[in-house]
């Protein structure tokens, strides 16, 4: 009897254990999510439960994150750097502008070309090769383009502006008779009114030889001598230089043509009591401030009386060639 029970006991135990292997057998496995291990730390080599498996998602979502923040960040450094050039660009671009105009301020013309020209188709005796200055057109043209982009500026000085006028006038009207040449004078240009015609420009202007003179050089400086200056291309003109005027000769200059011009009998007839003098001086009579006589008196060989008798020539306006 014993030994039945002790036989049934054993049997019991074995069907259990039998029933428990089936029952594991039968169970699914719970689901794993499978993760990179280069997302986090190699000390685990697998993790499966459902809380590990959360913690595993906050670190990726902690990566993306904090890559998203660096994008951010990068965005911002990136918008930045690009407003900081933006701003560094307009300076830069408002810097260049300034130094460019300080240096444009600074530029003097250079009075070479027309020097070089003068001096090459003018005769000592003031004839001028109309001609030979046609065939060098484009050289006058040159020059009057560079006085153009150099006109007078506050900072100059008397002589420099001067000399800029006298020469910009004188080739000015070369070029007009130039361009219009053979002519017999030129009051056969623009219907008579040469003159008057705006063609002269300087920096952002444009003139004619009237406004040169009687608008701008006549009115602001005080300088009768201006008038031995400005050719009008006449014979009885005083002769155009022989070379261009330059701020450090121009005193010299001036009195050197104002010598001539006083005493070229053909043009002025000096004597102590009576004296036939050129129509300029009446044209301009307001011009010489200390009076007409004076000035020649300070040129010629012949000294004027005071009350001497003034005449004045007829002006033969005939081409200077």
């Amino acid at each position: 009897m014993r030994k039945i029970s002790f036989v049934l006991a054993i049997l019991f135990i074995i069907g259990c254990t039998s029933n428990k292997k089936e029952e594991k057998s039968n169970l699914k496995p719970e689901s794993t999510t499978v993760i990179d291990t280069a997302m986090v730390d190699h000390t685990s080599d697998q993790i499966t439960s459902n809380n590990e498996t959360i913690k595993v998602q906050e670190v990726k979502d902690s990566v993306i994150d904090a890559n998203e923040v660096r994008a951010q960040e990068t965005d911002v450094k990136v918008s930045k750097g690009k407003e900081i050039a933006k701003k560094t660009n307009t300076g830069d671009k408002k810097g260049k502008k300034d130094i460019k105009k300080n240096n444009i301020e600074k530029i003097r013309p250079h009075h070479t070309i027309w020097n070089s020209l003068t001096k090459k188709h003018v005769s000592s005796s003031g004839k001028v090769n109309y001609n030979g200055f046609k065939s060098d057109i484009k050289s006058i043209e040159i020059y009057l383009s560079h006085l153009e982009v150099t006109s007078p500026k506050k900072d100059w000085t008397k002589n420099e502006k001067l000399a800029y006028w006298f020469n910009l006038y004188n080739a000015a009207t070369i070029h007009l008779i130039a361009s219009n040449y053979p002519v017999k004078s030129i009051k056969d240009i623009n219907n008579g009114k040469p003159w008057d015609k705006k063609f002269i420009k300087s920096g952002n202007k444009t003139y004619s030889l009237n406004q040169i003179e009687n608008s701008i050089v006549r009115p602001n400086f005080n300088e009768p001598r201006l008038h031995v200056a400005f050719n009008c291309a006449a014979i009885s003109c005083p002769k155009l230089m022989k070379g261009a005027f330059f701020p450090s000769k121009l005193n010299s200059q001036l009195n050197m043509l104002s010598k001539s011009w006083i005493t070229d009998s053909s043009k002025n007839k000096i004597s102590e009591n009576s004296i036939e003098i050129s129509k300029i001086f009446e044209w301009y009579k307001v011009d010489f401030k200390k009076g007409v006589i004076p000035f020649i008196n300070n040129f010629s060989t012949t000294k004027v009386n005071t009350n001497a008798e003034i005449k004045y020539l007829d002006y033969n306006w005939a081409l200077n060639d």
